[in-house]
């Protein structure tokens, strides 16, 4: 058959029928509801705060909120060449302190650091970033690295959560306290909270 000979009839082939328009309508519909609800079928992932900085020509996006994040990785520590350098959140970096660096988690987030291979964990507030190394998800305060065991290998397997908004108000509650020494117990210890 050549393109002159299709008559009338054969046109009804090529012509969608109006049962194949609805249905192909309110699949586009049910497909478009999911990505805008961001539930479903497609995740939207991590949301970003907007904010970002590039290191090494690599460009690192901040969350906008730390909330249900958890990641498994590499921890590793920095220490002496750092100490009493200015960190990312303008704090004096102190490696006898417990704190650590994060590439993405908004500053002053409060998170849960689990050694996956000694079992330890505490808790541990970021003030800084980092790590700039493939594979490795944090940095930590050379005094996170020794209690977490994680000092004489260097790096270690970790779990980081970052913990609920009431238990991070706590934390924050009792390191003010330490540093106005308004606190009863070694101020090292003030932010290692025992399970």
């Amino acid at each position: 058959m050549t393109f002159a000979s299709i008559t009338a009839h054969d046109h009804a082939f090529f012509a969608p029928s109006k049962k194949g328009v609805a249905v192909f309508l309110a699949a586009a519909l049910l497909v478009f509801s999911l990505l805008v609800s961001g539930c479903g079928i497609i995740s939207s992932g991590p949301k970003r705060s907007g904010k970002s900085y590039v290191i090494n020509g690599k460009r690192y996006h901040i969350l906008a909120s730390s909330e249900g994040y958890k990641e498994k990785g590499l921890a590793s520590w920095y220490g002496k060449p750092f100490h009493g350098r200015k960190t990312a959140s303008g704090e004096i970096y102190n490696m006898h302190a417990i704190s650590a660096a994060h590439k993405t988690l908004p500053l002053q987030t409060w998170v849960e650091v689990k050694n996956l291979e000694s079992n330890k964990k505490m808790y541990i507030r970021i003030n800084d970033r980092g790590p700039f190394i493939d594979g490795r998800i944090i940095d930590l305060s050379q005094a996170a690295a020794i209690e977490l065991g994680v000092y004489k290998p260097g790096i270690a397997k970790v779990l980081v959560t970052a913990v609920p908004k009431e238990l991070a108000k706590r934390l924050s509650s009792q390191r003010k306290k330490a540093e106005l020494g308004l606190d009863l117990f070694d101020r090292k210890l003030d932010f290692i909270l025992p399970f």
